[in-house]
Formats: C-alpha cells, structure tokens, sequence
C-alpha cells in the first residue's frame, strides 16, 4: 500500500497564547495523521513558545523570528522549511474540522487542481455567535476560480487554501501588504496554477478585538497596492471596476473619509443615474455620513 504523502501545515503566530493551543490541537487532531506542523512564532511576548514547548507530539516544529516581522514573514519562513507534498495554512486563533486535510486532498485529486479554498464559520469573538459563512458561494460560478472571478471577489482566507508544495515554493506571500496578503497570493497563483473552489465548511474562525480585520486602514492600504499590481485587468472590465472600489469605498467611509476616488471610477466604469448621485453624495461628505450611520 502507498504510503500517504506528507502535508505541511503553517501556522504564523504572536502573542496568541489564549488561543495557540486550541488553533494546534485541531492540526494534531486531523483525521490525516500524515503531517508536519511548522510553528513560527514572530517574536511573541506572552507564553507563546512555553506552550508550544509544552507539547509531546514530535510532528510539531516550532521556529522563532529574530525580529517582529509580520505574519506573511513568519508564513514564508514555514513555506521555506516544509517538506511535505502538499502545504496547507491555519492562523493562531482559528479552528479545523477533524477532515479538513483528508477532504481537502480528496477534493485537489478528484478534481485534477493545484490548490483548493474551502469555506468557514465566522464567528464573533466574544459571544460566539456565528455570524456568516465565508465565502459566499452564490458570487462564485462552479468549482474553477479564475482570475478574473477572483479579482471581482475574494473568496479566499489562509486557513482555508490547501495545494501542491510547488505553489507556495515559487510563489511566497507578499510581505509588504499590510493586508489582503492571502488575496494577492491566490491571484498570483491564479495566473499560474488551477485554482478550485471546495463548497464545504472545514474551518471555523474567530474575529479578534485586535485582529487587523478590525483595522480600515489597513484595509485601504491592501486595496491600493492591489489596485497598483492590477490596474489594467480591475479597469479592463466594469464589473471587476465596480465590484473592486465599492469594497474599497467601505474601508474608506471606515476611515471617515470621502470614497470620491472610488465613486468615481466606479461612474467611469458604468455612467448611470445611481452612480452619479452616489459619486455626487461622495463629493458632498453625505455617502460617508450615510454609510456610517448604516453600519455603525
């Protein structure tokens, strides 16, 4: 019998010594026992490393930056020193389904891909709640994600991309984004590779008070250097156009300012009445005003 090849799991992580160890548990507890768990602590001053320390499983392999570098440095570093066949990612304060991997790697087989995104629970972190499941699979057409499908919608998150080795090998993450990193590496990966879409929940994550999802700026800044990388293809097409900078419009009114840059691409790209009454309510303060009042 063929022995199952090996999958290398990345988790990066600071300061997450609440959680760390759940995150690790559900890695260990796969109903794949074939692993390597490559945990890269970027310089935690909580009880981080104790914990992992603490652990008695000799799959687990713990490494440490010498400096803060950021999650997508850490997220490298683990690419750079896996050795399995195929390479899947968790964050520090998410949890897997016991047959995240198995029914992962079924999924890339049977469906002849390079890499696959599942979905997940979202839940918020103090009450629990559930609050979405992400991706929303009604945006997305089949199991094959194309570039320009990607671009018009991000279905994808770390913990839920899975694929070939070779994948993240060549292609690391980008470490100057402060956010969107796991955006712009399926993108990326999307030019070169098959990328598939697995319409099944394996992951459940947990929104953190401090997390940089809860950041606006952040999230214009992510926005803006992907608008850079892939101007010509988001402005080839209106739908991508529109799609693109009203996400980005909502990380602007966040930030309590005016998404005029943003309307008005979006009037460029389709010029109709509602378009130019929100470009118009943009340029008078009233979209942002509305927007905030709306969303809280």
């Amino acid at each position: 019998m063929q022995k199952e090849p090996l999958i290398s799991v990345v988790i990066p992580t600071y300061n997450r010594a609440n959680t760390i160890l759940q995150s690790v548990n559900s890695v260990l507890n796969q109903t794949y026992k074939n692993i390597e768990l490559i945990v890269v602590d970027d310089c935690s001053t909580d009880d981080t490393e104790k914990i992992i320390a603490g652990i008695q499983d000799s799959r687990v392999k713990f490494y440490r930056l010498e400096k803060n570098s950021g999650a997508c440095t850490a997220r490298n570093l683990g690419i750079e020193k896996a050795s399995g066949k195929y390479i899947a990612f968790n964050d520090s304060d998410d949890k897997w389904l016991p047959e995240k991997l198995e029914k992962q790697l079924s999924f890339l087989l049977e469906n002849n891909c390079d890499i696959t995104v599942c979905s997940m629970n979202v839940f918020e972190e103090v009450t629990e709640k559930k609050m979405y499941v992400f991706p929303d699979s009604a945006k997305l057409n089949g199991k094959k994600i194309s570039f320009n499908e990607l671009l018009k919608y991000n279905c994808t998150s770390t913990q839920l991309i899975f694929g070939k080795e070779e994948c993240f090998k060549n292609n690391l993450f980008d470490s100057s984004m402060p956010r969107f990193q796991d955006w712009d590496e399926c993108l990326k990966l999307s030019k070169k590779y098959s990328l598939c879409f697995q319409n099944e929940i394996l992951v459940e994550t947990f929104q953190q008070q401090d997390s940089i999802t809860k950041n606006p700026q952040k999230g214009v800044k992510g926005m803006e250097m992907l608008f850079e990388k892939h101007k010509n293809d988001i402005l080839s097409d209106p739908e991508i156009t529109e799609s693109f900078f009203k996400k980005m419009s909502s990380f602007t009114c966040r930030c309590k300012k005016n998404p005029v840059f943003e309307m008005s691409y979006i009037y460029k790209a389709k010029p109709n009445p509602i378009n130019l009454v929100k470009l118009i309510m943009a340029k008078t303060g009233l979209y942002k005003l509305l927007f905030n009042l709306k969303n809280g």
